[in-house]
């Protein structure tokens, strides 16, 4: 039996206004959820389904079918019914509406309904859900975020007793539809829409019914501005390498600082030059004659994410042994000559045009080594932290 993804986009939304044109951490929604079909490699075939014409385009760009939604079938002016809902020319509110729509163009298969508010899902969980759908034999699958916490309903306990603490790790957990991932054997689920029988179960509910668990980060949805804060923030941490937990506080530290005035001046560097920050355009000239004789810092650039700062020291001078544990750093030396001098005795000697590149974690100190002042370009994140050791 044939697998097939199906994407809803629709635009109108309230909470975050037209959120499926918005570009989060760079691309549309509909975008990571497309991919992540496209790789699971488990689908016959991939659609957008919508009544907008620019979701063709968003199509088009993904490499997947779109299928074009009349407004009355499911859209922005439904007049479709089921035993769930009778919109009556409203916006829907029900999908039971659109899948409807939908698989009546298709022949008997297994449908994933994939939510473009759910990005952060992979596409091995994808797989997997979709295997489970067709080797388990369910008419309806629905991906779920179990929690292991206390809960209650209306004031009372639902998984826990008040006469006494439980673990909360030995609780039964709770099982949340996230609605990331749904799945139907489409004959199943017509059958069930066409009875239209309110005493019975379904259509989104019909037959054998199941649950998929999913992890809490992939089952974030984005619902509100919180939840898509939450969701580029995860979608930026997936780009980085690091790891998380990788650092640890240890007797070796002494100190640590993120206000780049403020541990500059412990540096001896008094002369702190931030009203200029993202200039469109500056000379080096220039800015050597306005801050005149070293130790100054000139910041450079200083916006959400980046900082990059000129440096000017005297000989001897530098920057006190430390480490960054979440971004890597890098430097060109303009003028005069330093030295990163790294754990276990390394030092890498730069002057006028080396880059020197360091990854995150890496203890070093650096000192003006030359006879003359010199000057470096900075390049890091904003407010990044500095780990000062011993």
């Amino acid at each position: 039996m044939k697998k097939i993804a199906m994407i809803p986009v629709l635009l109108g939304s309230t909470r975050i206004p037209d959120k499926n044109l918005l570009l989060v951490d760079g691309w549309p929604m509909a975008f990571y959820v497309g991919r992540a079909c496209k790789q699971s490699g488990i689908f016959d075939e991939i659609y957008i389904n919508s009544e907008h014409d620019i979701f063709e385009k968003m199509a088009g760009m993904l490499g997947v079918k779109f299928y074009r939604r009349s407004p009355e079938r499911g859209g922005s002016a439904c007049v479709m019914k089921s035993k769930s809902r009778q919109c009556e020319s409203a916006r829907c509110q029900t999908h039971d509406h659109f899948l409807f729509d939908f698989m009546q163009t298709l022949e008997p298969c297994h449908l994933a309904l994939v939510h473009t508010t759910s990005p952060l899902i992979r596409e091995s969980t994808i797989r997997e859900f979709m295997q489970t759908l067709e080797k388990d034999e369910y008419d309806s699958l629905f991906s779920v975020e179990e929690r292991f916490t206390e809960t209650l309903i209306d004031g009372k306990p639902l998984n826990f007793s008040y006469s006494r603490k439980t673990p909360t790790q030995t609780l039964q957990p709770l099982q949340m539809i996230t609605w990331a991932l749904s799945g139907w054997k489409t004959s199943s689920f017509m059958q069930s829409y066409l009875r239209d029988d309110p005493a019975e179960n379904g259509p989104t509910f019909c037959g054998k019914t199941g649950v998929f668990p999913m992890d809490r980060i992939q089952a974030l949805d984005a619902d509100t501005w919180d939840d898509l804060y939450l969701i580029e923030a995860s979608l930026q941490h997936r780009r980085q390498t690091g790891a998380v937990g990788k650092h640890r506080f240890d007797d070796s530290v002494v100190g640590i600082e993120n206000d780049l005035k403020d541990l500059i001046s412990r540096d001896g560097v008094v002369r702190f030059e931030g009203s200029e920050a993202n200039l469109r355009f500056r000379n080096l000239d220039e800015i050597k004659r306005k801050m005149g004789k070293a130790p100054w810092l000139y910041l450079l650039v200083y916006t959400g994410t980046d900082q990059t700062a000129l440096i000017c020291q005297e000989p001897g001078e530098g920057a006190r042994k430390h480490c960054h544990v979440t971004h890597d750093e890098w430097w060109i030396v303009l003028e005069g000559t330093f030295e990163w001098r790294l754990a276990e005795g390394e030092v890498v000697r730069a002057g006028p045009s080396d880059v020197v590149f360091l990854p995150r974690g890496t203890i070093h100190s650096i000192v003006c080594v030359s006879k003359e002042p010199g000057i470096r370009l900075a390049c890091g994140a904003r407010d990044m932290e500095h780990v000062y050791v011993e």
